[in-house]
């Protein structure tokens, strides 16, 4: 698991917006893979992610000029693909948003189909991609704990073919 500087940002969960229109932004670090096929590049950026994926590259992340928050469910045809995204904001109490944070860290940690990163300056605070094939196409789960209010945001895409 990476350790990243960046600026003190006060990102919250209930500001993070989604869009499908970025070109690719500015990451902290960044990792590529191809996955069924797919040119996928995922993209931890100061502020959320990014996934460049086949013809979109998808923002999960606060924006200048957009707000959240996070739509719950979405469906789109893209480039030939059939897309979906959801979206899930957890509260959790002190003790079980530090489990939920160490399971994170735990499952993300050293594998071959993800990108993670802890914020050494907010204790646990967790931002990870995870890209794996499945039938028809690709996937992706994405993960942000936000310490102060104990919340994880956890989305889910998938990119199918047909």
């Amino acid at each position: 698991m990476l350790e990243l500087a960046r600026p003190a940002v006060d990102v919250r969960a209930d500001g993070l917006a989604f869009t499908l229109d970025l070109p690719p932004q500015e990451a902290l670090a960044s990792r590529a893979w191809t996955v069924a096929g797919i040119a996928v590049e995922a993209r931890l950026l100061s502020t959320g992610h990014q996934v460049v994926a086949g013809p979109l590259a998808e923002t999960v992340a606060e924006l200048y000029g957009l707000e959240g928050p996070l739509p719950y469910e979405l469906h789109r045809e893209v480039g030939g693909w059939s897309y979906g995204f959801t979206a899930d904001i957890y509260k959790r109490d002190y003790a079980d948003f530090n489990r939920a944070v160490a399971f994170l860290r735990n499952y993300l940690t050293g594998r071959d189909d993800a990108l993670a990163a802890v914020f050494p300056l907010q204790k646990d605070e967790l931002g990870g991609v995870l890209v794996r094939q499945v039938k028809r196409g690709l996937e992706w789960r994405a993960w942000h704990t936000f310490p102060r209010t104990r919340q994880i945001v956890s989305t889910r895409t998938r990119m199918l073919i047909g």
